[in-house]
C-alpha cells in the first residue's frame, strides 16, 4: 500500500514518524474521513472546512486544510483506487523531549492513507445495526475531530460486549451523538436530530449536513433540537449516519427492538435520496468543463 507522509507518497514499510511524534506521545492531533465512489469525493469541501475547524480549535498550524481533496486524489491514484476511503491526520508534530507543552515550534506531521470500499452499486438498503445508550464520558469539545478517542473506543467496546455495535451517547438526560457517528430518530413522520451549538456537544457531522440535505430533497419535514434520552424508547426509527456508511438503520436499542426492528420507510427514503444525490455529484464530476 502506497501512503503519503509530509509531502511524499511512499510504500508503507518506508513511511517513519519519530518516537516523539506528538501523536504517539499525547494524541495530539486531529483527523479526517473522506469516501470516495468511482473517483468522486462525497463533500470534500466539507471535509476541508471541518478539518481547518479542527486545526483552529486546537491550535494546530503550517498545514492548510485545503491541500485535503489533492491528497486523497494523489493517492487514489498511487493505489489504483476508485472506490475508497481516505484517512488524513495531522499532529502537532515531534519536539526534540517529551513535553506537555511544546517547548519550540514545531511542524505538523501529516500522514494519510487510503483503503478500498464498495462501490456505490453495492449500497442497495441502509446497513441495519443494534446500539445501546451509554452516559457520555468523553470530553467536551466533540466538534474536534481528535485523535484522542480512548473515550470513543472504551464505549464501542462495551457497546460489543452488548451485541451492539455503536452507542448513543447522553448527558444530563439530553441525547448528543454516537461513538463514531451522528444520530437521528423519526417520530410522526418528522426527521429530529440534535444541534450542533448546543449541549450535549457533537461532533459537525457531514453526513448528518448530507442526511438534512437528503430530507429536504425528499419532501421529509426534518427538526433540529435537542433530544431527551426517553424519546429513543419510543421513537418510530432511529438511525446514525457516518461518512462510510452513509445512513444505518438502528433496529435495537438496548435489546429492544426499534418499530418492528428492520430499517423504517423514512430510514429507507432518506438512504435512497442520499443515494441519488452521490451519484448526481458523480455524473456532474464527470461531465466536461
Amino acid at each position: 500500500m502506497k501512503v503519503f507522509l509530509n509531502g511524499s507518497i511512499l510504500d508503507e514499510r518506508d513511511a517513519h514518524i519519530s518516537v516523539l511524534d506528538r501523536g504517539f506521545l499525547f494524541g495530539d492531533g486531529v483527523y479526517e474521513l473522506l469516501r470516495y465512489f468511482d473517483g468522486y469525493g462525497v463533500g470534500v469541501d466539507a471535509h476541508a472546512r471541518r478539518l481547518a475547524r479542527s486545526l483552529s480549535l486546537a491550535r494546530i498550524e503550517g498545514f492548510d486544510a485545503a491541500e485535503l481533496g489533492a491528497i486523497a486524489r494523489m493517492l487514489l491514484d498511487a493505489n489504483g483506487l476508485r472506490d475508497g476511503v481516505v484517512y488524513l491526520q495531522v499532529t502537532r508534530g515531534a519536539g526534540r523531549v517529551r513535553a506537555h507543552v511544546p517547548t519550540e515550534r514545531l511542524t505538523p506531521t501529516v500522514f494519510a492513507m487510503a483503503t478500498p470500499a464498495e462501490p456505490i452499486s453495492a449500497l442497495t438498503a441502509p446497513t441495519e445495526v443494534k446500539v445501546v445508550t451509554a452516559e457520555d464520558m468523553r470530553w467536551k469539545l466533540c466538534e474536534i475531530k481528535t485523535l484522542s478517542l480512548m473515550g470513543n473506543i472504551l464505549h464501542l467496546l462495551d457497546a460489543d460486549a452488548q451485541g451492539a455495535t455503536e452507542a448513543i451517547l447522553h448527558r444530563d438526560g439530553f441525547v448528543g451523538e454516537g461513538a463514531y457517528s451522528n444520530m437521528a430518530l423519526v417520530t410522526g413522520g418528522r426527521l429530529v436530530t440534535p444541534p450542533v451549538a448546543e449541549d450535549p456537544p457533537i461532533l459537525h457531522g457531514t453526513a448528518r449536513a448530507d442526511l438534512l440535505a437528503a430530507a429536504r430533497a425528499a419532501g421529509i419535514p426534518a427538526e433540529i433540537r435537542r433530544i431527551r434520552v426517553d424519546e429513543l424508547r419510543g421513537a418510530d426509527e432511529l438511525m446514525i449516519t457516518s461518512s462510510r456508511r452513509l445512513v444505518s438503520a438502528a433496529t435495537a436499542l438496548d435489546g429492544t427492538p426499534v418499530g418492528d426492528g428492520l430499517a423504517g420507510p423514512v430510514t429507507r427514503a432518506l438512504f435512497a435520496q442520499m443515494r441519488v444525490d452521490i451519484e448526481a455529484g458523480m455524473r456532474a464530476s464527470a461531465s466536461p468543463a
